[in-house]
């Protein structure tokens, strides 16, 4: 007997073509599903170091803006400590410039101790937060009557968050 078109062996033969074509295109679509699920995670991953790096940008301009209102403040020969407010008394001012504003507070710890302490205000649309730093320094009184500054340790420098 010879297979014709209506016979049992070309319809088993048509079946498993059509078969093998719907494997095909369950595969190529869970691939496609696959790729985009590995396009997703690549832009989720790039926007949050984005953003990670924007955050560590703006804690260090409040850093280095910090620490320049700091050395400002040492080395104004204009500046007086304030003898005037007493043990434990603190003054402020606010410093302006590139970057964040500064609030410089000068605090009075002994007669001729003090801790100068620079904070900076975050803008609120601003990536970074506050940022803190603070050296104790001794104050003298020079024999030309001006008053010479120095940091009490070879450290002085205290970061805070």
């Amino acid at each position: 007997m010879a297979a014709g078109p209506g016979s049992s062996r070309a319809f088993v033969a048509r079946r498993g073509r059509h078969n093998r074509a719907g494997f095909a295109l369950a595969a190529a679509l869970l691939a496609v599903v696959l790729i985009s699920a590995l396009v997703a995670g690549v832009l989720f991953a790039t926007t949050e170091e984005s953003g990670e790096g924007a955050v560590g940008l703006g804690r260090e301009v409040a850093l280095n803006a910090c620490e320049s209102a700091i050395v400002t403040t040492v080395m104004d020969p204009g500046v007086r400590m304030p003898d005037s407010i007493g043990v434990e008394g603190t003054i402020s001012r606010r410093m302006g410039g590139p970057g964040p504003e500064i609030i410089v507070y000068i605090t009075r710890l002994d007669s001729t101790l003090y801790s100068i302490v620079a904070e900076s205000v975050p803008e609120p649309a601003s990536a970074g937060g506050r940022y803190r730093v603070g050296v104790a320094v001794r104050s003298s009184i020079a024999a030309d009557s001006s008053t010479a500054i120095d940091p009490v340790s070879e450290r002085p420098w205290v970061a805070g968050f």
